[in-house]
This record gives structure tokens, sequence and C-alpha cells, in this order.
């Protein structure tokens, strides 16, 4: 017989073995349904079944967001009597991008007793049948998918053990034989034992004692395999079962949690069955809603964790977008994570467990470190499309100097031809063999992790799977010795490695960029723009709240601003902040921010009116004296036209100290404003446009030097063709250049400011269906022209930027990050330098040689592009799926083109001051004297707020230029104890107080957390 004639014998034999594992009964569980809204399962669950309609063959059922219930009753006949038997679960799933559908959860006798989807059909009903025993089956099905389902079916089969075992045994080493080269003698000696097996295999139907005599002769010739002498000289892979959940994606967050209770069901089933099964989850926002929606689960999750089967690791709230979301909302996002795993579990989380986020913040090495977390994974950067990443277990260097463990999941097909990996094999001898060969640290490393189950849309690991790591952790010839265990053992052991042989293990310096899925700074900009609002009203109202509890005692409101925080760190998920959900996920995110900016509304007002007398003042909530423009009507106010054609009237407040309310002051212009059709102004620059409306010169009167390169346009709108080759909400191609079209069809120009606070220039464009309206503004004594932006949307697959050539003698820009900044090259010297054509950034972008420089601020764009001294801002885009009227409908943008003598510290304060205005509140008069003081230049208070525990006062710092800088804080009256906490604000250290002030020494980047206390 030929090689391929044997192959073929071989799994067409293994093919009939695993028929006879589990054989139908020829029993069907007869079945009534109904469908239900989502919210009825207490209704539904109390129910007389017996009304509802019965279920037959020609059943049609099935729709988006649909939730139906099957029900009914089965009796074991008398010829089941004794057997194991299974339910298994007949419908017409359809496997569409991480996930099935339908999607179901199935009660046994009231009890949950496991998930069902395509990839988990079987449930176990009982090991050892009674005749006439009943089974009371309940399945709670949801559909997502516009696709009508024909039919639904509960049939009993039955489950045969030793066929299951011998199966595998034969079968997992079969397959890694075809893993192997051909001129391996190991795969040849597997494929003789195997061979051997299946020749005295007995397949006859109708003599079970026949066939099982058979399987224990193929069994003895099974073991022969795995008693070949080759294990101790491979690598040990540790497996873990996980499922990746994405909270919203290509559903919405309700069925998430029920995508959660049907994972979890099918993992504590899995234990039931297999005690050897340890399964790892992380999210305590899906573990949340499990302990709301499903307490029996909830409670049944923690019976395993207590055990050991059920592992609690990684340290965040859920897994969030690193690039977009703020300093603030990372460390909220680490404080609440690890205390919920702290509080419900008994488990302090140390991990970052990252896998699918979209590039990471060279900020998280330090936010790991000073809340306790000792290793960041993730496995993305494999996705790289044009470099592939030199390491996969290293140190991560963060921008303030502090290093941490990374380590990258290698897993993928043993022959794959990319560099692509995942978090989510259905696992297989190959994504084992797979491991090992896609790791490029082989001499120094060989014991590697990774994590199996399906995912994405949750249902985790299979009994196949398990059953594939038992034949894997005895010990194949040829494929890497299998070990199955927790997670966190594993890492220790790695981080052991790491500390006594640190020269094995170099270090990558900077953020991790993920050279893919670039379109998710900019997709859907009105989730961007409502977060970037939420997570300053968060600062303002923290604040406030701290304010009127030291003023007037009010309490303070910690539910309704976790409530709020809630709403907000739901929303970064990395799939809904990024914009790579379906429209139905968005829906329900702008009711979320409705509901958050409600609350907030009311509740910055109760706090207001326990600050002062009940006249306006304006509250500064930056640790810098500062004035600005605040809204009143007041004597000497102006009134200010905005792109979406409303008005309000600001006076020019006079200077409020850091962290006080003051009482509205007009202060007078000290510069003199000069508007025109083409020119706008004052003291410190002039700006002036063509006929078309855009910038074609920018003067700097202080250092006396154009701003534009020669014959080039500032405010440049360009549109773009967006058509990514994949993923369309997630990317942005190098192609998007190929073509483009200048925004050009002014429609009008006018002055509509002339002062004496502020000047303008209207200008409103018309592209295809489109309009763009832009105030282009100057301030009486500001060095920044200002573009206010409404924009009324309704073109597909385009790309809208704003590009300003700058002339200046630079190679890199500045761009803004989490609590710093850093650089990156303008050029392409380097494969790296040319991946990176689109960069994330918070609230600024800055091109400056050492005395001068042009920084771009933003209240809510997150992505930018840079050429030589050529800044873009990305305004737009509109991609069409995942979902089709993306970005369709009204925007509205700022940003300002700022010049500076070259002074990191003075655009991260204009970055504050365009984000965090002056905030006018009624009712907050009469009280003027700073809360407390923080001294130090280029110092940042990024939060004030009470402590999680106690009615101590917490500080969170933050230098900003990137250099070692004093300061000092000034203690609120009756407060005597100052202490540096962690970001989870332990660990306290006692720091000396002198006059009631506190003296500090940053170093670069470095944020501090300071509690005060009363003595």
């Amino acid at each position: 017989m030929t090689r391929t004639a044997k192959s073929q014998s071989i799994d067409t034999m293994l093919k009939a073995l695993s028929e006879r594992i589990f054989v139908p009964a020829g029993i069907a569980v007869p079945l009534r349904y109904r469908a239900a809204g989502h919210d009825e399962r207490a209704a539904v669950l109390k129910e007389d079944t017996g009304n509802w309609t019965m279920v037959d063959r020609d059943l049609i059922w099935g729709e988006p967001d649909g939730y139906y219930w099957f029900a009914g009753s089965v009796v074991i006949p008398p010829e089941l009597d004794g057997a194991p038997v299974h339910l298994y679960i007949e419908a017409a799933f359809g496997k569409v991008m991480g996930r099935s559908d339908p999607q179901c959860l199935v009660r046994v006798n009231g009890r949950i007793t496991q998930g069902s989807d395509a990839n988990h059909r079987t449930i176990r009903l009982t090991d050892k049948a009674r005749a006439g025993e009943r089974f009371d089956i309940m399945v709670e099905a949801g559909t997502i998918e516009d696709r009508r389902q024909l039919g639904f079916g509960i049939h009993l089969w039955t489950h045969d053990a030793l066929a299951e075992k011998v199966y595998y045994d034969l079968s997992v080493p079969r397959e890694v034989a075809r893993l192997l080269p051909e001129d391996d003698a190991r795969a040849h000696a597997i494929i003789r034992h195997v061979d051997a097996a299946l020749a005295v295999l007995d397949l006859r139907p109708g003599n079970l004692q026949r066939f099982h005599a058979s399987l224990k002769a193929a069994e003895q010739h099974a073991d022969a395999i795995y008693a070949m002498a080759d294990a101790d000289a491979m690598p040990t892979i540790v497996a873990t079962g996980h499922t990746h959940i994405d909270v919203a994606w290509l559903w919405r967050v309700r069925e998430t949690r029920q995508k959660m209770a049907r994972s979890m069901a099918t993992a504590l089933a899995l234990m039931d069955e297999y005690p050897d099964y340890r399964f790892m989850y992380n999210q305590c926002v899906l573990l949340d809603y499990l302990d709301q929606d499903y307490p029996e689960l909830f409670e049944r999750v923690g019976e395993r964790v207590k055990s050991g089967q059920f592992e609690i690791e990684g340290a965040l709230w859920l897994e969030p977008d690193v690039n977009v979301s703020n300093g603030e909302s990372l460390v909220r996002h680490i404080l609440h994570g690890v205390r919920y795993h702290e509080k419900t579990y008994g488990v302090r989380p140390r991990m970052l467990w990252l896998p699918d986020t979209f590039g990471y913040s060279a900020a998280l090495p330090q936010l790991m470190e000073r809340s306790g977390l000792d290793t960041f994974v993730t496995h993305k950067l494999s996705w790289n499309d044009t470099n592939r990443m030199p390491y996969e277990t290293f140190r991560w260097q963060g921008i303030d100097g502090t290093t941490t463990a990374a380590y990258f999941l290698t897993t993928q097909p043993y022959k794959s031809p990319s560099i692509g990996t995942t978090y989510c094999p259905d696992l297989k001898p190959t994504h084992v063999m797979g491991t090992w060969n896609r790791y490029g640290q082989q001499p120094v490393n060989d014991e590697l992790f990774l994590v199996y189950g399906h995912g994405d849309g949750g249902g985790g690991p299979t009994r196949e799977m398990l059953e594939n790591i038992r034949r894997m952790e005895r010990g194949i010839p040829g494929c890497p010795k299998v070990s199955h265990e927790p997670m966190r053992p594993f890492f220790e052991r790695l981080l052991a490695k790491m500390n006594a042989h640190p020269e094995r293990f170099p270090t990558w310096v900077g953020e991790l960029y993920l050279e893919f899925h670039r379109g998710t700074l900019t997709s859907v900009a009105k989730n961007k723009a409502n977060n970037r609002k939420a997570e300053r009203t968060l600062r303002e109202i923290e604040a406030l709240a701290v304010a009127a509890h030291l003023r007037s005692g009010t309490a303070y409101p910690r539910a309704a601003l976790w409530e709020l925080w809630q709403i907000v760190m739901l929303n970064q998920f990395h799939d809904i902040l990024p914009g790579s959900s379906i429209g139905a996920v968005f829906d329900d995110s702008d009711r979320d921010y409705a509901r958050f900016f409600a609350s907030a509304d009311a509740l910055r007002a109760e706090l207001a009116a326990g600050l002062g007398s009940g006249a306006v003042a304006a509250f500064n909530v930056t640790n810098r004296t500062r004035s600005g423009l605040v809204a009143s009507d007041m004597a000497g106010s102006q009134t200010i036209e905005h792109a979406d054609g409303s008005t309000r009237s600001v006076i020019r407040q006079a200077p409020v100290a850091g962290l006080a309310t003051a009482a509205l002051t007009p202060l007078a212009p000290v510069s003199t404003l000069k508007v025109s059709a083409n020119t706008i102004e004052n003291d410190h620059l002039i700006a002036r446009f063509d006929d078309l409306g855009r910038i074609v010169s920018l003067h700097d009167r202080k250092h006396d030097r154009e701003v534009l390169r020669p014959g080039q346009l500032g405010n440049h709108l360009r549109a773009h063709r967006d058509r990514p080759a994949q993923f369309d909400a997630w990317d942005i191609d190098r192609s998007f250049e190929d073509q483009s079209w200048d925004i050009d069809e002014l429609v009008s120009a006018r002055v509509v400011e002339t002062g004496p606070l502020r000047a303008a220039i209207r200008f409103e464009y018309r592209y295809e269906s489109s309009t763009i309206v832009q105030i282009v503004s100057l301030e009486a004594d500001a060095r920044q022209l200002e573009i206010e932006s409404f924009i009324d949307w309704h073109e597909h697959n385009t790309l809208l930027k704003a590009g300003f050539p700058i002339a200046v003698n630079a190679s890199a820009v500045r761009a803004e990050i989490q609590f710093g900044h850093v650089q990156r090259a303008t050029h392409v010297n380097t494969s790296w330098d040319e991946a990176r054509y689109e960069c994330s950034m918070q609230r600024w972008v800055d091109v400056s040689e050492p005395d001068f420089g042009v920084a771009l601020l933003n209240d809510c764009k997150y992505g930018y592009d840079a050429k030589g001294s050529t800044v873009r801002l990305t305004l737009l885009r509109s991609p069409t799926y995942p979902w089709p009227e993306s970005d369709q409908g009204a925007h509205r943008i700022r940003y300002a083109i700022m010049l500076h003598d070259g002074d990191t510290a003075a655009v991260t304060a204009a970055a504050e001051d365009f984000n965090l205005p002056l905030l006018a509140l009624p009712g907050a008069g009469g009280v003027d004297t700073p809360l407390l003081a923080v001294d130090g230049d280029g110092i940042v208070l990024e939060a004030l707020k009470l402590a999680e525990d106690d009615d101590g006062i917490i500080l969170r710092l933050w230098e900003a230029r990137g250099q070692r800088t004093p300061a000092s804080i000034t203690l609120p009256d009756g407060y005597a104890v100052a202490e540096a906490v962690d970001l989870l604000e332990r660990d306290g250290v006692a720091l000396a107080i002198d006059a009631g002030r506190v003296a500090l020494a940053f170093g670069p980047f470095e944020v501090k957390t300071i509690r005060l206390a009363r003595a």
C-alpha cells in the first residue's frame, strides 16, 4: 500500500471510530417554544410551558437580536437503562466572525447545565440513566444574524467513554505524525502503532462487548506510542483554558451578558467532567453582570475558584482600548479591577492581560509598576503588516524608564505561512507545535504558554480540546510536552528566570505600536468625542466633590461617581471606543452617554450649591492660575458664534488660582485685534487666508518668522479614498493617498466677530453631499489660532484630514500620550518608520526646534500623521463595515495651531486649557481661596478625589516635560498627614511636612499619587 493510501485508510478508520463516541438513541425530546424579550427571563421561567407553541420540522424562527425559549420533557426508556446519556442540540448553527448563531443556555430540571453553540452541541444528561427517570429541559436561545432558523431539536445520544479514549489516544499522535517531516523516523513509528491499533479494532455493529474488547486491544498498541522516548528533550507548553468575550462587537452588550452565562456554564460543566481542566477568566464587568443576571452560575464560579480549577487573573475592569482612553481612565480600570477581584474572590491579580487591543501605550509600564502588576501579555503585535517584532519574551520600558516583563503569545498552526498568532485556538497538536515553532527566542527559554478555547464571541474550550491535551500531556514523540495548569504559576516561573538571568532577555523601549488597525483612532468619531467629554467631566466633578466636602461638609457622592465611571469604562472597551462594532452598539453607547451627561449635570449643580452663596463663580480645576473665556452676559461680554450656528455671551475672566472658585470678574483685553475677510491678527500673530479660506501665511511676531512652509497651505482640508483591503472600520491602508481631493468649494466667507475679546471668520464649504462649516478665531492675547468645525458628513469610505506644513527643521514630532509624550520619526529611514504612517495622540502633537515650536491641539481627535514637518490631523473617516452608517451626520470638532518657545509644559498647559476651560458654576460664588496648592513647573494635577476607603484626599500628579522637577503641595486647613501611595491607594510612605507644605521631587514623566489626611 502506498503512503497516501495508508494515510487515507487510517483517516477513514479513525473517522468511523469517532462516530461510535456519541451515538443517536433515536429519541427526540418533544418541544414547545415561545419568543420573549431579553428582559423577560424571570417571568418565562415561571410560566406553564404547556401553553407554548409546538415545535415541528417546519418551524421558522430567529431574527436579529431575537430571544427564544424551548421547553420539553423526556422519560428514559428501558433500553437506555444504565447508559451514559447526553442531549444533542440540533439547530441551523452558523459560524460568523468569532461567534455562532444561535447560542443557547440549557437548563435541566431547573438547573443551568451548559451553554450550547456550534462548538458545544452535546450536553451531559446523566452518567447512568435509570429507566422511567424524567428530565425537564429548557433552553434559552439567542439569535444575532438576520438569518432565519429552520427547525430546532433536542435528541438523546449515548456516550461511549472507552471509544472516546481510544479515538483520542490514536488521533492526536496521528495528527503529530502528519505534521512531522516525511523523513522523520518518529512519524513512521507513530503511524506503525496507530495502524496496528486500528488493525485489531472490530467496528461491526450489534455486539458492544466484542467492540469494547477490541478497543482494549487497540489501547495497548496506543500505549506504545506514549512509551516512546522523546519527551525529555522537548520544550514544554503550558496550556490554560480561556474564552475571549468581546463586551460588544458584532453584538450588543446585552447579548454579551448572555454569552458570559453560556460560556461560564460550559466551563463549569466541563470541570465537572474533567477534574484536571484549568480555566482562566479576567473581565470583572462580565463577572459582575453574571452576578446580577445568573447568581446561580456566579456562585458556582466562586466555588471553582476556591477549588483551584477556575483561575482569576488579569487586573483590569475590562479589556479597554489603551491608546484613546486617557491616563486616569487606565488607572481606574486597574484600581477597580484589582479591588473587585480581591473583594469578590480574595485573589490579587498581577497581570495586565490585553490579548486583543490595538497597540499599547508607553505609559503602561509605569502604571503597572505603580499598581503591583508584574507581567504584560498580548499577542496582537504579531498582526503587524510590515515588521515582525524581534522578541516575544522581554522587558518593556516605558516613557519614565520603568520596565516590566512582557510576553507575546506565539500560538499558530504549525505550518502557518504568516507571522500572525491567536489567543483562541481550537487546540490541536498543530497549535502546540506551532507555538514552539513561532517562538523566536528558543535558545534562551524552553517553556512557553498558550491559552485555548473558542473566543471573541465566547464559548471557550470543548471536550475535544481537553481530550487532545490529555494525550499531549502523556508525551507524543515530535510534539512539545504539554502541562495543563493555571496561567499564573507559569509566569511566576518565567519572572524568576528573567530576574535570575536578565542578560538573556532584551529590552524594548517605548510604545508597542501595532502596524495594523490604524483606523480605530478615528472611526465613529462621536464616541471618541463623548469619551473625551466624559473623562474631563469626571475630572471636574471629582474635584468639585472634594471642594464641596471640604467647604461645607457635603457628603462625597461615591455611589454616583461610581455609576458615572462604570459608564465611561464600559464604553472604553476595545471594540466600542475604537469604533469597530455594529450600529446597535453605538445606539446603546449614545444612550449611555446621554444618561451620563444628564446625571453629571445634576450632580455638578448639586455640588456647586454646596460651595458658595448662590452667585455664579468660575472654577479652575487645574493647579495653575489662569484666566480665560467664561460664559456670561455681564458687562464686558462679547457674543461669540459657534460653527453649528449657536451663539453665547462670554467674558474674559480675571485670573483664578488653581483649584479655586472666584467671582466672575471681566478682564479687559490686552492686545488689539484686527480682522477682515482674509486676515486675522493680534499682537502675537497674523493669519492670512486665500480666496478659498485656506491659510496661506501664519506669521509669528515674537520671533518674526513664518510658521508655514513657503507656498503651502495651512488647515488644508483634503478628502482621501479610504477603502482598506480588509477590516474596514479597523484599518487605514497605506494606499489611502492614491486618490485625494481638496475641500475647496467655498460657499461663503464672512467675518462674524470683531472683538474685543475674540475675532473670527466663518467659512462654509460643500464637499459632495456634505457641508463643512469652520470658524477660525483668535483671542485678543492668544498665541494660538483656533478652528472650530461643524461637519454634516454624508460620505462613505472617505478619510478627511487637515494638514499643516510647518516651517521648522525637525526629524521627529512629539505626541501626547497618557501621562507624558513620545517622539516619533517623521522620516522613513527604516521599515519601522515607514509603517508608522498613522499614529495616536491624546490632546496634542508638536513639531519644534529648541526655541520655537508649533503644536496642534484638539478636543476630541486621536489620529494624526506626520511627514517631514507636515502634520495632518485625521478628522473623520466613514467605513461601511461593520456599521454601514458610521460617522454619518453631525460632528463638532475643535483644534488649534499654537505657537510656543519650545516648552513642552506650555503645550500641555495649553492643551489642558483647551479641553478644560474655566467652568462657570451657578451657585458656587463666595469662596475664592484655593482648596490646596500644587506648585511646580510642568507638574500636572490629573485627579483630585477622596480615597476609595476613607476620607483621605487623593492627588494624582505627573511631570509633563520629561525632566527632573521639584514641586510642592500646600495642604488644606486641618490636614497634617501626607504619604505617597501606589495607584491602588496603598503601601503609603510618609512624607515630611514643613510649615504645611510637602516637598516632592519628580523624575521624567513620573506619576505620583499622594494621600492627605487629617491629623
